[in-house]
């Protein structure tokens, strides 16, 4: 277990160790993940991995505020801190990708490349019955209140504000893999056709067989997906700097 600290808040992360050839990948997963969600899959990305685990989380601390999503992507920044002063690749899942796009826009001179999984690039607000149907339901198994601090989940969807992230990752464009779930409404076709659109040099992936949990049925699919991608990222680098 590892800790990094943002302000008084304690942060727990995954972290796979090994080689980081440059640049570690720092994966925010979603809402009612925990780290440890990800031990099984983290060789298949063939480099060092970190996982977080934003306030409220799992082994993270739970304070009685800052749920924003400008605190909680600073969470995502004191993580990248505690592991590196350099690039990282950043990759997200569901309702983790706006806390880690508002961290990458304002540091955009750390990235070197962004996966997203089933979402798009907004901060979205919740309808209040969306507190019970998330915090009261299970989650790959297990009850979401043994993942997630009651109140820190009512803190963060209470928190949420609309805003949205799309015109300054187009005009951005980093390296980009985006993987849809058709199965799920996070991405309806609508917004698959912007992705398709205003990111002509992505790498867009549809898992027809997934529901939004991405990482069914098979686990290591989008692993593997993010893998190739950051391996080219760092190859088109090498070549540029050479």
């Amino acid at each position: 277990m590892s800790f990094a600290t943002n302000g008084a808040t304690r942060l727990h992360y995954l972290d796979s160790g090994g080689d980081d050839r440059g640049a570690p990948i720092v994966f925010v997963p979603g809402f009612t993940c925990v780290a440890d969600d990800y031990t099984e899959v983290l060789p298949v990305f063939g480099r060092r991995v970190v996982v977080v685990e934003l306030r409220g989380h799992g082994r993270s601390d739970a304070p009685g505020s800052g749920y924003d999503s400008t605190t909680l992507a600073s969470d995502v920044g004191a993580v990248v801190d505690a592991v590196t002063d350099g690039p990282v690749h950043l990759v997200t899942f569901s309702r983790g990708t706006p806390y880690a796009l508002l961290w990458a826009l304002a540091h955009r001179d750390r990235i070197r490349s962004v996966s997203i999984g089933d979402y798009i690039p907004e901060e979205i607000t919740l309808p209040p019955e969306a507190v019970s149907f998330l915090l009261d339901g299970r989650w790959r198994g297990t009850p979401v209140s043994e993942r997630v601090n009651r109140a820190a989940g009512e803190a963060i969807i209470a928190a949420a504000r609309r805003q949205s992230f799309w015109e300054p990752l187009a005009q951005w464009q980093p390296p980009l893999l985006v993987v849809r779930s058709p199965n799920s409404p996070l991405v309806p076709q609508q917004a698959w056709d912007r992705y398709h659109a205003e990111f002509p040099t992505a790498s867009l992936h549809v898992f027809a067989d997934s529901p939004h949990d991405i990482f069914r049925p098979d686990r290591q699919r989008y692993p593997a997906l993010v893998r190739a991608h950051v391996d080219a990222v760092d190859a088109a680098l090498t070549v540029t700097q050479e």
